[in-house]
C-alpha cells in the first residue's frame, strides 16, 4: 500500500484545479425604435425606465423639451429623443421615458420599447462620424439580424448641462 503522503508528492498541483471557464463581458442594453429606426440605450447608463407618466409641456426655446413629469417624487425635464437625435418629425406623446443622471435626473422620451438584450461587449463597434448623421450616437450593434445604433446618454446630459451654461452665461452679460 502507498501512503496518501506519497501519493500526493506524485500528483500535481495544476491536475487538482478546475478548468479555466472563458468568461465574455457583456453589455445589457434596451432595444428601442425612434421614429421606426432601432437604437439601443446602456441599461448601465440609465436610473430607470417608465412608462405612462402625464408631461406638462412647458414653453421653451428648445424644441425637444417636451416639457416636465413627476416622477419618484420630484419633477422631471422630459425631452424628445428624436428631436435629440436629429429627427425633424414633430415629438410625439411620450409612451416610454428613460431616465438618466442621479444628481439632476433628466428623462428622454421614445415611442416604442422592444426589450432587453445582452450583448458580448465585443460586439459593439465605434462609429465613425462619416458613418451616422445622428447625433449622440458613437456605438453600433447587430443583434439578431438587426443594426441598433446606441445612444450615449452621457452626450445628451452633456449638451443639456452646455446648453444650461450658455444659457447663464448669455444672461450674465
Amino acid at each position: 500500500t502507498r501512503l496518501v503522503s506519497d501519493w500526493s508528492s506524485d500528483v500535481c498541483s495544476s491536475d487538482l484545479e478546475p478548468p479555466a471557464v472563458a468568461t465574455t463581458i457583456t453589455e445589457d442594453l434596451l432595444g428601442i425604435r425612434i421614429a421606426g429606426d432601432p437604437y439601443a440605450l446602456v441599461v448601465s447608463e440609465l436610473s430607470g425606465v417608465v412608462s405612462g407618466r402625464k408631461v406638462v409641456a412647458l414653453p421653451s426655446r428648445r424644441a425637444e423639451l417636451l416639457g416636465v413629469a413627476g416622477i419618484r417624487g420630484g419633477v422631471v425635464p422630459v425631452y424628445a429623443l428624436a428631436g435629440l437625435l436629429g429627427y425633424d418629425a414633430a415629438p410625439s406623446a411620450a409612451a416610454w421615458l428613460a431616465l438618466c443622471g442621479s444628481t439632476d435626473p433628466v428623462a428622454l422620451a421614445f415611442d416604442q420599447l422592444e426589450g432587453f438584450l445582452r450583448v458580448p461587449r465585443a460586439d459593439l463597434h465605434a462609429t465613425d462620424r462619416a458613418e451616422t448623421a445622428r447625433r449622440h450616437v458613437t456605438q453600433v450593434v447587430r443583434v439578431a439580424g438587426i443594426t441598433r445604433r446606441v445612444i450615449d446618454t452621457r452626450s445628451t446630459l452633456g449638451a443639456f448641462q452646455s446648453a444650461a451654461g450658455a444659457s447663464v452665461s448669455t444672461k450674465d452679460k
